[in-house]
């Protein structure tokens, strides 16, 4: 099957839908026989094996997504019931219809070490969040927003998005729906307040909602964003579906396999499983060469679009991240044993989350019976039989998942309980794990592939360094990398090699090799972005403004790649150019506090200094802890030889930043 998809996506897309027309017709000529009972002929005979040698026709790149209404309108039952699940209402609109702050008695929440409060209210009927800070009961700073998007079905949460022009950002803050409670999210505690600058990229937003429409050349831009996880995640887009039903060609599928459209049943259990595991086995997330978080498909293997890798220590069997569900549950007997048995099928997560009964319909509404059924389909009569004590089983109401799926915390979210998919007989169901961060684990041991067992040498390195970055700056992680790495010359996968430079820091040899290479040839905008970020490292501005620039030819809409940009033609004293550069920045994003600052510092070089105090308050507006955009409204006061304002300025500053030796230096020239 894979080699014919390798032969057909050579042809041409009308090619491809003129065969995919030529499927659906024999698909339709079949059905028509088998209604009339009349045997195919030969030639129908050669279409049903082509048929089923390519299986599901809607994997393959060219079929498009219709979205939900386009299901709706022949399932509507299903839509109705779908809708409700917690995979339905994963993404919507804030509004009090959709938010679980709705009911709820709001109280601020308060980030002790940026000394900044946040408020979520509501405002007829759209949610709201107020950001400020208080001094002496007085208000000195306030931002207020509106929320766009709740993120999460409210079973254990309601997150929060930002949209500003397409741009996704999270709001700093997250109802956990459990306990009630109002928190930071994950990532944002202890000092690590993002505000409202956490970028939603495609990686996340490709598990949380339904494929959105990204803008090419951007990394958090969307032109269309849809409210939820719909029908097509697991069933496949739904494009040549919707065409053969409008044609009249429609399957028995009682009786046969309708291959315009993927059912999950009809996969073999490892490939049902995978639809899960692509969202359900979270971690540390390697891309295939070429491949995007939009590539996976029903009826794929995870691993054929990325490879997912988690953190390994002594000692872990109970500490595992809220979403490693097919993970934990691969490692019960009950998983393991039914692999290859010859009375049971195996082991599978549509056992208990979509059996032919529950027609999608969501866990609050599915009797626990259901699940409790599914044991004893395996340990009823003539099988192993429950051997704790009937008071105990009465007390627990006799449901299996108390004690075979212990209720804990999990390792990287605050506030919430989950079953552990870790099927056992244990009694650790007796005593509350309220998180996951209580259980003490030994030392760190490496990471783990859970998409396949032998990762290649080259993704084991991309692992390593991607968590280096993202998760946890060991420098043992780079050591890992280097030894995988090293086994691939550097001009053969010099993008790695810079990669693995730029997080050592390393710009000198950055440079060296990058000289070697023909600027044009490397087409990555990453790459571009650190090579030129090694170049202004080392004092090169007109090399650095040149690979800057082609990152932006790659990545048009990336905000921070722009703003690199507008910097280096600063120093090289392109005002022009740079204010057109963080102009852009701000049409696109209003919002930008760095864009401001700059446009800003631009005025102040040309002696403006109404418009370069303009712009430096506008960026303290959005972000009262600027510390570059104080330090050059200082300057416009001195500027202004209005040294009595810049010292007490100066004065209120050195109290919030103490250390600062810009501070300190600019207080010397003021006295």
């Amino acid at each position: 099957m894979n080699k014919l998809f390798i032969w057909f996506k050579h042809f041409s897309l009308p090619v491809k839908l003129l065969f995919y027309l030529l499927i659906i017709i024999a698909l339709w000529f079949i059905s028509t026989l088998l209604r009339k009972n009349t045997p195919p002929q030969p030639g129908l005979r050669e279409d049903l094996r082509l048929i089923e040698q390519l299986g599901f026709l809607n994997l393959h790149d060219t079929v498009e997504y219709t979205g939900i209404d386009a299901c709706r309108k022949c399932h509507a039952d299903m839509y109705q019931a779908y809708i409700k699940t917690g995979m339905g209402q994963s993404w919507d609109t804030a509004d009090l219809k959709k938010s679980a702050l709705a009911s709820h008695q709001i109280s601020p929440i308060y980030d002790e070490k940026n000394d900044l409060y946040y408020l979520p209210f509501w405002q007829n009927n759209h949610l709201m969040v107020k950001e400020y800070r208080l001094k002496d009961g007085d208000t000195t700073f306030i931002r207020t927003e509106k929320v766009a998007y709740a993120v999460g079905s409210g079973q254990h949460t309601n997150s929060h998005i930002l949209n500003i022009n397409g741009y996704l950002y999270q709001v700093p803050f997250t109802f956990y729906t459990q306990k009630k409670i109002l928190d930071f999210p994950p990532g944002f505690e202890g000092g690590n307040n993002s505000r409202f600058g956490r970028m939603i990229g495609f990686e996340c937003i490709s598990c949380h909602n339904a494929y959105p429409s990204p803008v090419e050349g951007s990394v958090n831009k969307y032109s269309n964003v849809p409210h939820g996880i719909d029908c097509e995640r697991c069933h496949g887009p739904g494009e040549l579906h919707v065409r053969a039903m409008e044609l009249g060609h429609i399957v028995n599928t009682k009786k046969e396999a309708d291959y315009t459209i993927v059912n999950p049943k009809r996969l073999p259990r490892h490939l049902a499983d995978e639809i899960c595991a692509r969202c359900h086995n979270q971690g540390n997330s390697v891309l295939k060469e070429g491949k995007t978080f939009f590539d996976f498909r029903p009826g794929m293997e995870v691993s054929s679009v990325l490879e997912v890798f988690r953190e390994v220590y002594e000692n872990d069997e109970d500490a595992f991240w809220m979403e490693t569900h097919p993970e934990r549950l691969k490692k019960s007997k009950c998983y393991q044993k039914t692999r290859n048995h010859p009375d049971f099928k195996p082991l599978s997560c549509l056992d208990c989350h979509f059996t032919s009964g529950m027609k999608h319909i969501s866990y609050k509404e599915t009797p626990v019976d259901t699940f409790r059924q599914k044991c004893l389909n395996c340990h009823g009569e003539g099988f192993t039989q429950c051997k704790e004590n009937q008071a105990v089983r009465n007390s627990q109401s006799d449901n299996c998942m108390t004690c075979h799926l212990v209720k804990t915390g999990v390792f990287d979210i605050p506030h919430v309980v989950i079953s552990d998919h870790f099927i056992r007989i244990t009694d650790k169901w007796k005593k509350e794990i309220k998180s996951t961060r209580e259980i003490e684990t030994g030392r760190f041991l490496g990471l783990k592939s859970m998409s396949s067992a032998h990762p290649d040498a080259l993704t084991r390195a991309r692992a390593f360094l991607y968590h280096y970055e993202k998760f946890y700056s060991n420098p043992s992680l780079l050591d890992s990398a280097l030894f995988y790495l090293k086994k691939y010359p550097v001009k053969e996968y010099f993008k790695y090699w810079v990669y693995y430079y730029y997080l050592r820091k390393n710009f000198k040899k950055i440079t060296r090799i990058a000289e070697k290479k023909k600027i044009e040839d490397i087409r990555d905008a990453v790459c571009y972005y650190q090579i030129g970020q090694a170049f202004h490292n080392r004092n090169h501005p007109e090399q650095a403004l040149k690979y800057y620039q082609f990152a932006n030819k790659y990545e048009p809409f990336n905000l921070d790649y722009r703003n690199k940009t507008g910097s280096e033609l600063i120093l090289l004293k392109k005002y022009q150019d740079a204010m057109a550069e963080f102009n852009f920045i701000i049409r696109e994003n209003p919002l930008n506090h760095v864009a401001y600052n700059n446009l800003g510092f631009i005025y102040l070089i040309q002696n403006d200094l109404v418009n370069a105090e303009k712009y430096f308050r506008t960026a303290l507006k959005l972000h009262p802890d600027y510390l570059t955009a104080h330090l050059n409204l200082v300057k416009v006061f001195i500027g202004r030889k209005n040294y009595l304002q810049a010292k007490n300025y100066l004065q209120s500053l050195i109290k919030r930043f103490p250390d600062n030796r810009q501070i300190k230096e600019l207080s010397k020239i003021v006295r």
